[in-house]
């Protein structure tokens, strides 16, 4: 039917699915960006912060070292120290200056070639004297934050020694941080946001066919469940996804319409054929004894009819009994309680029930003349009914002076019983669901008119309660058998 191959085609309202799925993704792609960044920015500038003043500290020592050679000449060639604290300044941008063990500025880059005093810039530098005992104690390099060369700098310094040891100068390597630190800072900041611009908008991009990829088979199937939520199993899911993941979920969500669409369609025939079971042998009943109790029907063919009406009665007592142990069974209201015991004894009082169908059919029975004692444990009552329905089975579908067989044995491990009766067999489709609940086989015949397809989905019930396996075997024209097996308790 085309109605069966409909497919659900994604309406809008499930597009907020999609924007939820983006903007988390999204969300969670730029804040990881935001926090490469800030990091990115940490570390380069810790590196920055290093590397200035490792230059500092490598500039420092080649002034000490300029220093300390022109200090052994004689005269002592100032203009030359003053142009190599000249060069330092000016190449690296920062202040090189050179004092003695006071503190007082000796030289720098502002000073005029030949003159020794302090420039405009130093005129007013007072260092403390913890900073240059530190100075003359061999040197150091920090990150000064007190107002001996202003709030925010680096500062490296490095004694000059004489042969005999004594400080003859101390070079002072001075750097702004925040003058050169906030520029490159925001060079790289800049870089950056120029980068996570071109990949945020790459991602996303992606981020968006991805989800889409996502979230459209899954609004798809929304949408098929939604129609499944209304009793409506002729929608199916579209089986042909890139993703096998979601063919195999679309698959799933398939077999589970089909299925219940055959249980919604089985529970509409229970109700049917019960309603019908119910009313026919109830008018039947109904039909009688109005008929004897207004004399319709004349004294010497009461009996007949009280005994029609009998049988109307316990047809209708089976079917109860049925439906309340199905009932039961499925509430788990039913607790075994296993026994040792003969099982073939059981099948031959069972089968005395049958007897009058039996010989109004003249079906043989076979089987028994080498079956001998079969000891089986189980609930004896629960294995009544199984074998009962069994039986009834074999009965209603074995054709005149047909044969129903039996075979019966057990091992230390579980005990095992087949019946099977000759007839017109079951096909291999009713077969595979002859163990379904409501279902009747072969609707069209007449063997089968007073039942409403629960005993054998109670039989296969109730051994599945037991831990045990039964299994439905047929052939065409020949035979349909059952046989089930049951484990003894370890």
């Amino acid at each position: 039917m085309e109605k069966t191959k409909r497919r659900i085609k994604r309406k809008k309202r499930g597009s907020s699915l999609f924007v939820r799925y983006f903007g988390i993704s999204a969300l969670t792609v730029f804040l990881s960006f935001v926090f490469v960044g800030l990091a990115m920015v940490f570390f380069i500038s810790a590196q920055w912060w290093t590397d200035k003043v490792d230059v500092l500290v490598s500039n420092a020592q080649d002034i000490a070292a300029v220093y300390h050679q022109l200090s052994e000449e004689e005269p002592f060639d100032t203009d030359s120290v003053i142009g190599t604290l000249q060069i330092m300044s000016s190449a690296t941008k920062s202040d090189y200056f050179l004092t003695d063990d006071k503190g007082n500025v000796l030289l720098c880059g502002d000073c005029e070639s030949g003159v020794s005093k302090k420039c405009d810039n130093h005129k007013n530098l007072v260092i403390a004297k913890e900073t240059l005992e530190r100075a003359k104690d061999g040197g150091f390099s920090d990150y000064m934050t007190d107002e001996d060369f202003g709030i925010g700098k680096f500062v490296a310094s490095l004694p000059v020694k004489d042969a005999s040891g004594k400080t003859q100068a101390i070079v002072f390597a001075v750097e702004d941080a925040v003058t050169g630190l906030v520029p490159y800072v925001i060079n790289i900041v800049t870089a950056i946001l120029y980068f996570m611009l071109f990949a945020l908008v790459i991602v996303f991009i992606a981020i968006y066919f991805i989800t889409r990829g996502i979230t459209k088979p899954l609004n798809e199937m929304k949408e098929v469940t939604t129609h499944f939520a209304k009793g409506e199993f002729e929608f199916r899911a579209n089986e042909e996804y890139k993703k096998r993941d979601f063919r195999e979920f679309a698959k799933s969500l398939n077999k589970m319409a089909y299925e219940l669409k055959i249980d919604d369609e089985a529970q509409k025939s229970f109700i049917a054929n019960v309603s019908h079971e119910l009313k026919t042998p109830m008018t039947s009943i109904g039909g009688f004894i109005d008929g004897i109790l207004d004399g319709t029907i004349p004294p010497e063919e009461e009996k007949k009819y009280l005994t029609v009406v009998s049988s109307e009665v316990k047809r209708l007592s089976r079917m109860v009994v049925s439906m309340l142990n199905l009932s039961k069974i499925e509430a788990g209201e039913i607790q075994l309680s296993p026994q040792k015991y003969d099982i073939s004894k059981q099948i031959f009082e069972t089968l005395l029930s049958f007897e009058k169908k039996i010989d109004e059919k003249h079906i043989e029975i076979a089987g028994f003349e080498d079956m001998g004692e079969v000891i089986i444990e189980a609930d004896r009552d629960l294995i009544q009914q199984v074998v009962y329905n069994l039986i009834d089975n074999a009965v209603k579908f074995t054709p005149e002076r047909g044969t129903i067989t039996f075979f019966a044995s057990s091992n230390a491990e579980s005990t095992k019983v087949t019946i099977r009766n000759s007839g017109a067999g079951v096909s291999e489709d009713e077969i595979a669901r002859i163990f379904e609940r409501f279902y009747k086989v072969d609707k069209s015949r007449s063997f089968d008119t007073k039942g409403v397809g629960l005993g054998l989905y109670i039989v296969k019930t109730i051994i599945n309660m037991h831990d045990g396996d039964i299994n439905a075997a047929s052939k065409k024209g020949e035979y349909t058998e059952f046989s089930f097996e049951i484990p003894f308790a370890e």
